[in-house]
């Protein structure tokens, strides 16, 4: 599940270069003291969760989302040792996914996106979702080429149906192929997991999930909204 890594090193610290100045910095310490004090941590327990969110903000990971991460983990009573394994496994996932959008998209586009915390947390959700490496590629490219103002509200319901659908039995090449078909159409992201509703349907009628996926496939690029995608493949 593992992308070249040693190819993309170089290109790597040009890049954290150009976004050092964008990310922002934040407030996190001020929030992680807060938290802390709430928690009751041992001396040295603060220490290593502070010194796991000072190496992120070094690797330039949005700290302030993992620092949101161990609030709600310390919310929950979550045991220190979990809650420090879970933000290092978080930190780890949002390095590999700025990884691998750079690697996907180049370093300009790359930049920008994850510049914007809102779309590099939409990437790594998906990713930490267990969607394999050239899955998670595909769909980064086919959104990001969307001309909607949404198609990053878009990715993470295209995302969510990519999962769901391989849940529900769907090949993996065709499910994939569903959800492309999608984020070339007019259809809003919220609408994607109402195509569910289709494959019940042509169950119900004694249709294949193949031949359901391929009608969904053909007829989505040019439906402008669920409805007509309703109409042309029932």
């Amino acid at each position: 599940m593992g992308i070249h890594t040693s190819r993309i090193i170089p290109i790597l610290v040009m890049f954290w270069v150009l976004v050092g100045s964008i990310l922002p910095a934040g407030t996190w310490n001020a929030r992680f003291e807060r938290t802390v004090k709430s928690a009751h941590f041992t001396e040295s327990e603060e220490q290593q969760i502070h010194n796991l969110l000072t190496e992120a903000q070094e690797d330039q990971i949005p700290v302030d989302l993992l620092v949101l991460r161990l609030e709600e983990g310390v919310a929950k009573r979550v045991p220190t040792s979990t809650l420090y394994n879970a933000l290092e496994l978080e930190r780890q996932a949002y390095s590999y996914t700025r990884d691998l959008i750079v690697h996907e998209l180049g370093l300009q586009e790359a930049e920008r996106i994850v510049s914007d915390n809102t779309i590099w947390s939409r990437v790594t959700t998906i990713y930490r979702q267990g969607v394999p490496d050239e899955d998670l590629k595909a769909l980064i490219a086919m959104f990001n080429k969307q001309r909607s103002a949404e198609r990053w509200n878009n990715f993470r319901y295209g995302g969510g149906l990519l999962i769901a659908l391989r849940q529900w039995g769907l090949e993996e090449t065709l499910s994939l192929k569903v959800v492309e078909a999608l984020s070339r159409s007019s259809i809003p992201g919220e609408d994607y997991r109402a195509v569910i509703d289709l494959f019940n349907a042509g169950i119900s009628n004694r249709t294949s999930l193949e031949d359901i996926a391929n009608r969904i496939i053909d007829s989505a690029p040019n439906s402008r909204s669920l409805k007509v995608l309703e109409r042309m493949v029932r």
